[in-house]
C-alpha cells in the first residue's frame, strides 16, 4: 500500500476515534493515490479490528490490575533496587533493603484527626436528633452526648483503611490498645448488651477491637520474615486478648 496513505490511515486510528468522516476522506486519499477501493478497505477493515482488540486487551489488564491490586493491596517499589515490594513488607525480598518512613501514610495521624473531627462535629451540632433524642436530653444530656460522639468515632473506623507501613501498624495498635482499655464496660452494661442504654460503649469498643483484629491478621501473614516486628504485634494482640 502507498506509504503516505498508510501514514494517514496509522494517524486516523490513533486514540480510537475513527470516525465515518476520517473513513472518507481516506477513501478519497487512495482513489487519488490509484489505490485499488476494494484492498484498501481490507486493510482498512483489518487495522480496525486490530486496534479495537488492543484496546479491549489494554482494557481488561486494567480491570485486572484493579481487581489484583484490591485483592494483594497497593504495590510499591523498593527505593534500593527498584523491584515490586508488597505493602506489609518490611524488608526487600531481593536486596534486602529495610523499609523505614519510606512512603508511609502515616494514616494513624490521619486517623486520629477524623476521630478528632467527628467528635467537634457532633458537639458543635445544635440539633436535637429529633423527638428521641430531645428526651434523651432532657433525661441525660451527658449520656446522649457521649452516644453519639461514640456513633460518630465507631462510622470512621468502621470505613477506614487498614495501615500500610510497618511503623503506622505499630502506631495503629498501640492507639487500639490505649482506646480499648479507656473505655470502662460494667458487669449490668455487658448484661443489657448493644441494645442496653450504654450499649453504644460496646459498639465502639468492638470497632476498635475489629479493626486491630484485621490489622493483626493481615500482619502476621505479611511480616512473617520480620520476627521482631512481629514480636511486638503479638505483645499487643495479648493485650487487646486478640488470639
Amino acid at each position: 500500500m502507498n506509504q503516505e496513505l498508510e501514514r494517514l490511515l496509522d494517524l486516523a486510528l490513533v486514540g480510537g476515534n475513527f470516525t465515518e468522516k476520517k473513513k472518507q476522506v481516506l477513501l478519497r486519499k487512495a482513489e487519488e493515490l490509484g489505490v485499488d477501493q476494494d484492498e484498501f478497505e481490507m486493510i482498512l477493515d483489518a487495522k480496525l479490528f486490530l486496534a479495537q482488540n488492543s484496546q479491549s486487551t489494554s482494557a481488561q489488564e486494567h480491570r485486572d490490575g484493579v481487581r489484583r491490586t484490591q485483592k494483594e493491596g497497593d504495590m510499591r517499589k523498593c527505593p534500593s533496587c527498584g523491584a515490586p515490594v508488597q505493602s506489609f513488607s518490611t524488608h526487600c525480598s531481593e536486596c534486602g533493603h529495610e523499609f523505614r518512613n519510606i512512603e508511609s501514610s502515616n494514616s494513624v495521624r490521619e486517623l486520629e484527626k477524623k476521630l478528632a473531627d467527628a467528635e467537634e462535629k457532633v458537639r458543635n451540632d445544635k440539633s436535637n436528633g429529633g423527638l428521641f433524642g430531645g428526651i434523651m436530653k432532657l433525661v441525660d444530656g451527658e449520656t446522649d452526648l457521649e452516644k453519639r460522639i461514640y456513633n460518630a468515632k465507631a462510622n470512621i473506623l468502621t470505613s477506614f483503611p487498614i495501615p500500610n507501613s510497618k511503623e503506622d501498624i505499630l502506631e495503629f495498635l498501640a492507639l487500639s490498645v490505649s482506646n480499648v482499655n479507656s473505655i470502662k464496660i460494667g458487669g449490668m452494661v455487658k448484661m443489657a448488651g448493644t441494645s442496653g442504654t450504654y450499649g453504644y460503649k460496646i459498639s465502639y469498643k468492638n470497632s476498635w477491637l475489629s479493626m486491630a483484629n484485621k490489622v493483626i491478621m493481615k500482619a502476621r501473614f505479611s511480616l512473617k520474615e520480620d520476627t521482631r516486628t512481629l514480636e511486638e504485634v503479638e505483645h499487643y494482640a495479648k493485650q487487646l486478648k486478640i488470639k
